[in-house]
C-alpha cells in the first residue's frame, strides 16, 4: 500500500497525455483507430507483453518463429502469397511498395488524390510522379475511372508502375481490376492503396486489391479493424521478391517494432477470421437502415452523389447535411461525437466492425438534437482546382532554399512542400508546382485548421529561387 507522502506524490505529477486521453475516451468515436476502445479479446497489459527481439519472442526481419507464423494467417486470409506486418502504419509500406518498384528518375503514376506519403517517397528518391488526373462529383468530391487510367497509361507509357486508391474516404472503389489487366499488358507493376480496405480480405461485398491483381498493396488494419494505431499490413503477389521487399521495408521502418502492435495485429485477424463476414452483413445493414431514418431529418446518403457504376464500400458512412459538413462536424464536437472526416458538403464516419450498430443509434439521437436549419449556401465551384503548371522537378522542389510567403504574396510562385486537407491527407499542390490563383481561392475556402503545409500564420511554403528551371 502507498503512504500517504507517496499518493500526495502521484497526485502532483504531471501527466497531460494520460489525461487527454482519458478526457478523449469518454466522447463518441466515430473515427479510426476501428477498434474505437474495445479489444477483440480479454484486455491485457500492454506494459506485461512489451519486449524486444529475444531468444523466446522473434525477429520481425528475420522471423522464424510467432511472427512467420502470424503472417502467414494474415496472408492467408488475404490471399496473398506473403504478408509483412507493419507497425509504423501504411506509410512505410507505401514507401516499401515504391521503393521496389521504381529507382531513381523512373515515372510512377499515381492518382491526384494519393496520400502524401507517396509523394514525400518520391521526394526523397528521386522518383517522378505522374499524376492521374480524376473527375470531381457535383460536390466536388475526386474520382477516377479505368479511362483516366488508361489516358494516363497512354501519355505516360515509360511508367514502371501505376498506383490506386482502393478504397478511398468515402469508400468508393475504382475498376481495380481492369486497371490491373491494363498496367499489366504493359508492363508495369500494380500497387494499390487499400488503406482504408483492410475488411475487404473478409467482406462478402468486395474482394480487396490482392485478388483483383495488385503486386503489392497495403492495408491498415487499424482504420477499420480492432487493431491497435498503425497497425497495418503489406501484402505481395507470388511474382515478388519478398527478401527484397523486406530489406527495403527496414530501410523506411524503425528496427524496434513493438510486439504489442503486431500482438494486435495478429487478434484482429484472428477476430475476422472467426466474425469477419457476418460482422460486415451486420454493419451493412445497421448503415443502410440508418440512411433511411437519417434522410427524414434532411440527411442524405453521400455515397449517392458518386456515379452509379463506381463500387461502394456499405460499411462506410458518408452523411451530407443541410447545413454543410463543416457545420455538422463542429455541432457533433460540440456534444461530444467526433468524426473522421468533413468536406463542404457533408461527414464521413468510420464504425467498429464490434459496436457500430450501438454507436449509430447514439449519433441519430444526436441528429435529431441539431439545429439543422442553418441552411449552407452551394459553392459556386466546390470541386478543386485542377493540376497547377510543374514549374520544378518534385525532389528539388522539395529541398530547395525556401521561404514562408503570405498568400497575398504567393500568386506565381513556386510552392516548396505538398499543401491540401488533412484529413484525408491529399495534396491540391505538390513542391515543385505554380502557386495559382484558383489555388489560393480554394485554400480562403476551407477551415485553415483543416490544411496541412501552411505554417501557423497561414503562410505558403515557397522556392527562393522561383526562376529555377525543370
Amino acid at each position: 500500500m502507498r503512504t500517504k507522502s507517496e499518493r500526495t506524490v502521484q497526485r502532483l505529477l504531471q501527466r497531460p497525455i494520460d489525461q487527454m486521453l482519458r478526457k478523449a475516451s469518454s466522447r463518441l468515436s466515430l473515427h479510426m483507430p476501428g477498434a474505437q476502445g474495445h479489444a477483440p479479446f480479454d484486455s491485457f497489459d500492454p506494459y506485461l507483453l512489451d519486449t524486444t527481439e529475444l531468444s523466446v519472442t522473434d525477429d520481425l526481419y528475420r522471423p522464424s518463429a510467432g511472427i512467420v507464423e502470424a503472417q502467414a494467417l494474415a496472408a492467408k486470409s488475404a490471399g496473398a502469397a506473403h504478408t509483412i506486418f507493419l507497425h509504423g502504419g501504411s506509410t512505410a509500406g507505401m514507401h516499401a511498395m515504391l521503393l521496389y518498384a521504381a529507382q531513381q528518375g523512373d515515372t510512377v503514376l499515381l492518382p491526384r488524390n494519393v496520400h502524401i506519403s507517396a509523394l514525400h517517397l518520391c521526394a526523397l528518391r528521386g522518383i517522378v510522379p505522374a499524376f492521374v488526373q480524376p473527375s470531381y462529383t457535383p460536390k466536388g468530391r475526386p474520382y477516377a475511372t479505368v479511362d483516366h487510367y488508361l489516358r494516363a497509361m497512354e501519355a505516360h507509357p515509360q511508367a514502371k508502375a501505376v498506383l490506386a486508391v482502393r478504397p478511398d474516404y468515402y469508400g468508393i472503389q475504382c475498376d481495380f481490376k481492369k486497371i490491373a489487366e491494363a498496367a499489366h499488358a504493359r508492363g508495369m507493376l500494380m500497387l494499390c492503396d487499400e488503406a482504408h480496405g483492410a475488411h475487404f480480405n473478409w467482406s462478402p461485398y468486395a474482394m480487396n486489391a490482392g485478388r483483383c491483381g495488385a503486386d503489392l498493396f497495403i492495408q491498415s488494419a487499424h482504420k477499420t479493424l480492432p487493431a491497435l494505431t498503425a497497425g497495418a499490413w503489406l501484402h505481395a503477389s507470388p511474382t515478388v521478391d519478398s527478401e527484397r521487399l523486406l530489406r527495403l521495408l527496414r530501410m523506411v521502418q524503425t528496427s524496434s517494432p513493438s510486439f504489442v502492435n503486431m500482438l494486435s495485429l495478429d487478434d484482429a485477424r484472428a477476430w475476422m477470421d472467426e466474425n469477419g463476414a457476418m460482422a460486415c452483413d451486420r454493419l451493412a445493414q445497421a448503415v443502410s437502415d440508418f440512411h433511411q431514418k437519417a434522410a427524414r431529418l434532411g440527411y442524405s446518403n453521400g455515397q449517392e452523389d458518386f456515379p452509379a457504376f463506381l463500387g461502394k464500400d456499405p460499411l462506410r458512412l458518408v452523411l451530407d447535411a443541410p447545413q454543410g459538413g463543416f457545420r455538422l462536424g463542429e455541432q457533433l464536437q460540440e456534444v461530444g461525437i467526433d468524426v473522421e472526416m468533413c468536406d463542404d458538403s457533408g461527414v464521413v464516419c468510420i464504425l467498429s466492425l464490434m459496436d457500430g450498430a450501438e454507436r449509430l443509434d447514439r449519433l441519430y439521437a444526436a441528429l435529431e438534437a441539431l439545429n439543422r436549419s442553418e441552411q449552407k449556401s452551394p459553392l459556386t465551384n466546390p470541386a478543386p482546382p485542377g493540376i497547377p503548371p510543374r514549374i520544378m522537378p518534385l525532389s528539388t522542389a522539395v529541398f530547395a532554399p525556401s521561404e514562408y510567403v503570405a498568400p497575398a504574396q504567393a500568386l506565381g510562385r513556386i510552392s516548396a512542400c505538398q499543401v491540401g486537407l488533412y484529413p484525408p491527407g491529399v495534396a491540391l499542390l505538390t513542391a515543385g508546382e505554380q502557386i495559382t490563383e484558383e489555388i489560393l481561392c480554394y485554400l480562403s475556402s476551407v477551415p485553415k485548421d483543416s490544411l496541412f503545409g501552411l505554417n501557423a500564420d497561414g503562410c505558403l511554403n515557397c522556392v527562393i529561387n522561383k526562376g529555377a528551371a525543370t
